[in-house]
């Protein structure tokens, strides 16, 4: 199928009342008022979404996505080479990494998609959808084909309805990839439209002499793709041609995934800098996803921290993770249960209580 024939598919609307109506009921429970500080925003958030002053999330789904980037091959942009993508997809898969030790922990399934590495994965729950064996190197041209940037947003669009099927009522989206946070930080300058310098970091813990390289690459991929933006129309075709030419297979499965959650109802935990640029993405393309994004963590990663104030998005954690993997996001999941566990079981306040009589 040509992406000419991608549909990209806009959010539920969510009513805003249902978010004043959860407040209220936060606001009776026996409780100082507001004292639960950045949780009551976020439950706010989910009653909407799920129409009830009785929000629940009994089945949340983590789903990674996988792919190696071309920019990577022969540039010192990663502390790692290519070949680690493999084996922490391995890893990942068997439940012995930070993100899956994580989701075992916490009870949450897991699946994970090879949607463009450069080897194959050996570990027999990798589902196999590989796209292409990585992108090509993106300051020379496009990262992806548009046909090929389409299949893998195709792809993470059929990851959340089948986890819907499988009972999901809140999805975690997870990535691998060496030389990702490299396309991360493009995408990231192209949608916030702000200089290199403020969006690129170190990643997986890089040198000076490394990161110099990796700013320069940017900002090499940026130009490549400003002399070509002209030629595509604005609207879809657009937003659709800069994601191919910046980001990576496994991030535009990701922005499928973030689309298609907001499309059919489902609420989005982010995790770092990676999943947030392509949520920017998903809001850019489709404007209200944000609705349906909830941020689990802030990362070190400068371009992080903008893409959530663009997203209007407070963070539930800030730990100084860096993991990926989607890891910050499953750390933050015991909170936001947490909040949902205390909205349900607090007791109401008696109206004595409430009017203030007797209290200091």
């Amino acid at each position: 199928m040509a992406q000419t024939d991608l549909h990209l598919p806009s959010p539920r609307h969510v009513d805003p009342s249902w978010r004043a109506k959860l407040q209220a009921r936060l606001d009776a429970l026996a409780k100082p008022t507001g004292s639960l500080g950045s949780l009551e925003p976020v439950l706010c958030d989910i009653a909407a979404i799920q129409t009830t002053e009785h929000p629940r999330v009994r089945r949340p789904f983590f789903l990674l996505f996988a792919g190696d980037h071309g920019v990577a091959k022969d540039r010192p942009i990663s502390r790692y080479g290519q070949h680690v993508t493999e084996e922490m997809v391995n890893h990942i898969a068997s439940g012995r990494s930070v993100s899956t030790v994580l989701a075992r922990s916490f009870g949450v399934p897991w699946r994970v998609y090879d949607v463009g590495m450069v080897s194959t994965p050996s570990h027999p729950d990798v589902r196999r959808c590989k796209v292409a064996a990585g992108t090509r190197d993106f300051t020379r041209g496009p990262a992806m084909t548009l046909d090929e940037c389409a299949a893998a947003i195709r792809i993470g669009m059929q990851a959340v309805r089948d986890a819907r099927e499988d009972g999901a009522d809140l999805v975690i989206l997870g990535e691998m990839g060496i030389g990702n946070t490299t396309a991360a930080s493009a995408l990231s300058a192209w949608l916030l439209g702000v200089d290199v310098d403020l969006v690129v970091g170190t990643g997986t813990g890089i040198h000076e002499q490394a990161l110099a390289e990796k700013r320069l690459v940017v900002r090499t991929a940026l130009s490549v793709w400003r002399d070509r933006a002209p030629s595509f129309p604005q609207g879809d075709a657009r937003w659709l041609a800069g994601l191919a030419h910046l980001g990576g297979l496994e991030l535009a499965s990701i922005c499928g995934a973030v689309l298609e959650a907001a499309a059919i109802g489902l609420p989005v935990l982010l995790d770092g800098v990676l999943v947030g640029a392509c949520a920017l993405w998903a809001e850019r393309t489709r404007p209200g996803v944000r609705d349906y994004l909830i941020a689990g963590h802030l990362s070190p990663e400068p371009a992080h921290a903008l893409l959530l104030g663009e997203l209007r998005k407070r963070p539930l954690l800030d730990l100084g993770l860096r993991v990926g993997e989607g890891s910050g996001a499953l750390m933050a999941w015991p909170i936001l249960r947490a909040g949902l566990d205390v909205l349900e079981g607090t007791a109401i306040f008696s109206e004595r209580a409430r009017s203030g009589r007797d209290v200091e």
